[in-house]
């Protein structure tokens, strides 16, 4: 998973990379294909974000398991020291 998250995270550097370069051809230009170029490169974004936020809460889950299986592992190991 972590190769992943890399690969996203590179992904979405290079994405505002080539954005912010489409929106300083906008600005400076103002034609109508900077401007679409520009909105293609905000899609671009939105759609790694919303892959990236899809692997943060899946490792946010697998957390939360973990941790939960740890509680149970003490709860039931304190049960049977209160047996004893």
């Amino acid at each position: 998973m972590i190769d992943r998250e890399e690969e996203l995270h590179e992904q979405l550097m290079e994405a505002f990379r080539l954005y912010f370069k489409a929106n300083q051809e906008w600005h400076t230009k103002g034609t109508r294909r900077a401007g679409i170029k520009t909105r293609n490169c905000l899609s671009e974004i939105r759609r790694i974000c919303s892959e990236r936020r899809k692997v943060i809460q899946q490792w946010r889950y697998e957390v939360d398991d973990d941790k939960r299986a740890r509680k149970n592992q003490k709860s039931k190991a304190k049960g049977s020291d209160d047996d004893n």
